[in-house]
């Protein structure tokens, strides 16, 4: 995905522990990997870049959020080149007034205004792909086989990294977890976010 370190060997150690790319070489990298390519995606390509580096020395809680920021800034781009609302917007402000029709007359909630409008407010997201599509669509577009790594997405029973980083944000300590269940889950987020391309060998799944 984002090449900044370099290559594992056949037990999935890396062969080196520098970085592919130092900090001092990384503004004339970005300038050379860019030319070409539109201001949107030089913008992309250095904030994905810089939430990686900066991963590099922050505890495993930071460290997971910076790389989550790398990853989804990556995923946003990458929507942005197609379709990925599931209707229209004329299409959809016509559901979307039908649907408040539908909770305005419904039982639970014809007397509860408040109610209402909170479930209002999260309608506009019924129109967008779901991150583990975007994801998938991604990994299948740029041949991505991330199967050996903690599963970014999925069920939230199964804990995906995506579902540990949304707590995160929204509070959760983790204290009543192992310490290095969370430092684990943080180093396979940098996996996925450093591996360059498919897996053309015969790697055994790397374990924490």
């Amino acid at each position: 995905m984002l090449a900044l370190r370099q290559q594992t060997d056949t037990r999935g150690r890396a062969a080196s522990h520098e970085a592919l790319i130092g900090e001092v070489d990384i503004d004339e990298f970005l300038t050379t990997a860019s030319q070409g390519n539109d201001p949107e995606l030089n913008d992309i390509l250095e904030r994905a870049i810089s939430f990686a580096l900066q991963s590099g020395n922050q505890s495993p809680e930071v460290s997971l959020l910076s790389l989550s920021a790398s990853l989804e800034s990556v995923l946003t781009f990458f929507r942005r080149q197609d379709e990925y609302e599931i209707l229209g917007a004329e299409k959809f402000s016509e559901v979307e007034c039908d649907l408040k029709k539908w909770l305005k007359q419904h039982p639970a909630l014809a007397n509860e205004p408040a109610k209402r409008g909170l479930i209002y407010e999260k309608v506009p997201e019924l129109n967008r792909f779901p991150v583990s599509t975007v994801f998938k669509k991604f990994c299948e577009h740029h041949s991505l086989d991330l199967s050996d790594l903690w599963p970014v997405t999925g069920k939230h029973a199964d804990w995906p990294l995506m579902e540990i980083r949304h707590r995160l944000v929204h509070g959760d300590p983790f204290r009543s977890r192992p310490a290095e269940a969370l430092a684990c889950a943080q180093t396979h987020l940098s996996w996925v976010v450093e591996r360059p391309g498919p897996v053309c060998n015969d790697e055994m799944p790397v374990q924490c």
